[in-house]
């Protein structure tokens, strides 16, 4: 997903972050903003920095699930 399109469907994606990153508040939310690069920082700060491409991972679901475009969408392959 792309800074466009994060920003975009932001009102969506409040919601479903919360229920996947707990530790994120409504704070968090606020500085935010729709901003891909502040919601990587915060998640980072919250929960390690292990988590950079779990956020991807869960974008590109989350923007595939919004816009139907299912196909072509795979995740990425797990380093051996």
């Amino acid at each position: 997903m792309t800074q466009e399109q994060f920003q975009q469907f932001w009102a969506q994606l409040q919601a479903p972050l919360k229920a996947k990153w707990e530790k994120i508040t409504d704070t968090d939310l606020g500085e935010i903003q729709g901003n891909l690069s502040t919601f990587t920082d915060i998640l980072q700060k919250r929960y390690g920095a292990g988590h950079k491409d779990e956020v991807s991972i869960w974008a590109d679901r989350r923007h595939a699930h919004w816009s139907g475009n299912y196909l072509g969408y795979q995740d990425p392959q797990r380093a051996s």
